[in-house]
């Protein structure tokens, strides 16, 4: 097992292109982070600079307390299992998996031993005789991370390898994974754009835009405490809805949002949210709501918004509702909203209707899309 920190990391490419500003990360013995974020983020640049594939152009990394910034890849002790898996085709699995273990001079005997154990964990024993071109793309995965995992690295990289499989089978190899990390307990780097991904299997989740990390924490302190709109939008299947709102000084206990033409309030809010809001007064503001915070029923407490729907999707067990804010006004654009909703929505979209929300569940947010509430 290992400890890794990235220390006010930058890099900039031959050309110019900075892809990664002042980052820093640490990983803790034995801990999954998930790096997470639109594609061009700088996700993979941060794995390749760790694996030594890349130079820094400023800052640290170590491992386990050593600087490793000038160490080759092979100094390192770290493995990677690429998005294309970056099997031997004219080899066989067996071959595959012992390579690496031959390149390190490694004893047949002990080569023999690590590789039937490796098999036997991630269910290749049956197929150790085959060529790559001979196997799915989940069992090739399999290879693939067997390969990595036979040489014991210290710490385990993995870039996108889910990427190239269809949705089963993405989520039987994200079992898969999940289950060998809580077997094996390794230290370990695990970068994709998918945050059902990010959420299913890490200790810890990394949100990374524009080279830089805009907030880290556990799947659920993601999903309940975004530190901005694009955590809050990235987060969550589908992301947050963002609509643009008005804080209304209205002189009575509560908080009133000015949303084009409709009014919620606020009410009963505890200190200090209620004075953290009052500061924004007069303000424009981003009201936040899950889509999954929206009722089709009232509930105790809950305010009303009128909607107009615009398509519904049924998915068997529950139906995704496209809509607008009917009389949204112009202050408040005509934006694209979804709602979820448990099993089948039975009024035929199209029309005006009502949906309820729960004052305890809106965000809010600053005009610079940080979190105020």
């Amino acid at each position: 097992m290992a400890r890794v920190v990235f220390n006010n990391v930058s890099k900039r490419f031959d050309d110019g292109t900075l892809a990664l500003q002042h980052f820093s990360l640490s990983i803790q013995n034995g801990e999954m982070v998930v790096l997470v974020g639109p594609s061009g983020c700088g996700k993979s640049t941060v794995l390749r600079l760790l694996a030594g594939l890349e130079e820094v152009t400023a800052g640290e990394i170590s491992i386990n307390n050593r600087i490793v910034n000038h160490a080759t890849p092979q100094q390192r002790n770290v493995a990677m299992v690429f998005q294309n898996y970056a099997l031997y085709p004219h080899m066989s699995i067996r071959r595959n998996l012992e390579f690496p273990l031959r390149m390190a001079h490694i004893p047949m005997p002990a080569i023999r031993e690590k590789v039937t154990a490796i098999a036997d964990m991630l269910n290749l024993s049956e197929l150790l005789e085959r060529k790559p071109k001979q196997l799915s793309g989940g069992q090739r995965q399999r290879v693939a991370m067997g390969r990595a995992l036979v040489r014991d690295p210290s710490v385990f990289l993995l870039d996108e390898p889910l990427s190239n499989l269809d949705a089963k089978l993405r989520a039987q190899i994200r079992a898969d994974i999940a289950q060998l990390q809580k077997r094996l307990h390794k230290t370990t780097l695990y970068v994709t754009h998918d945050q059902v991904e990010a959420m299913t299997l890490g200790d810890r989740v990394a949100v990374m835009n524009a080279g830089s990390i805009q907030q880290v924490g556990t799947p659920d302190e993601l999903y309940r405490q975004p530190h901005n709109i694009f955590v809050a939008k990235f987060i969550g299947n589908p992301g947050m809805n963002i609509i643009p709102s008005k804080v209304l000084n209205t002189g009575n206990e509560g908080v009133d949002l000015a949303i084009g033409t409709q009014v919620i309030r606020l009410s009963a809010l505890s200190q200090p949210d209620d004075e953290t809001i009052r500061k924004h007064i007069d303000r424009e503001v981003h009201v936040g709501i899950r889509p999954e915070a929206f009722s089709i029923l009232p509930e105790q407490n809950s305010v009303e918004i009128r909607i107009k729907t615009v398509a519904v999707e049924f998915l068997g067990h529950e139906s995704l509702i496209y809509f607008n804010l009917r009389e949204a006004g112009d202050s408040c654009p005509d934006i694209p909203l979804i709602a979820r909703i448990a099993g089948k929505l039975e009024q035929p979209h199209g029309g005006d209707e009502m949906f309820y929300i729960n004052p305890d569940s809106v965000y809010l947010f600053d005009r610079n899309g940080d979190i105020i509430r």
